[in-house]
């Protein structure tokens, strides 16, 4: 292999990776209306988180989550992290079809989880916020941590954050 072959498939496999990765991320939509037959589906009073956090403080967390999609944020991270490691996430989450974070994890500023809601309540509330979302028609607000997102890339990322929150909770 000669020196310009090399060098152009030293500077041609990043990008063409990079490009796959997004290619893919943008290629997975989340069912969120299969999602929502599923969490109407619980029995919500057997349930419990297997995790730090209780079933219901999951459910709020998770309503929270999509309601500032919607509303607004009360924090962000810097454009500089939203532009850089915040879409680099979003897309190999998306392009993985999971996602993996820290699920005690509180959303930057968000209104302290309460500890005693009862499970239906909490369920309830983010059915609400899912179906709210599901139908907006207005603009959304950047997330905190991944920037400005077209609802394709919402769907996908309250998608695989439900599911990835939903793994901790499980029948009592």
């Amino acid at each position: 292999m000669n020196r310009r072959t090399l060098l152009y498939s030293a500077i041609a496999t990043p990008v063409v990776l990079a490009l796959g990765v997004k290619t893919a991320a943008m290629a997975r939509h989340g069912a969120l209306s299969e999602l929502l037959a599923q969490l109407q589906s619980l029995p919500a009073d057997t349930l419990r988180g297997t995790g730090r956090w209780s079933a219901s403080e999951i459910f709020q967390h998770c309503a929270q989550s999509i309601r500032f999609s919607r509303l607004g944020y009360p924090q962000a991270r810097s454009a500089l992290f939203q532009n850089t490691v915040g879409a680099a996430a979003l897309n190999v989450f998306s392009a993985a079809g999971e996602m993996h974070h820290p699920l005690d994890e509180a959303i930057p500023g968000a209104p302290a989880l309460v500890r005693g809601v009862p499970n239906d309540a909490a369920l309830a509330e983010l059915m609400s916020e899912l179906k709210q979302f599901i139908a907006w028609q207005g603009a959304l607000a950047p997330h905190f941590a991944y920037g400005e997102l077209s609802r394709a890339q919402y769907d996908t990322a309250h998608y695989l954050h439900l599911k990835n929150h939903l793994s901790e909770v499980q029948p009592s």
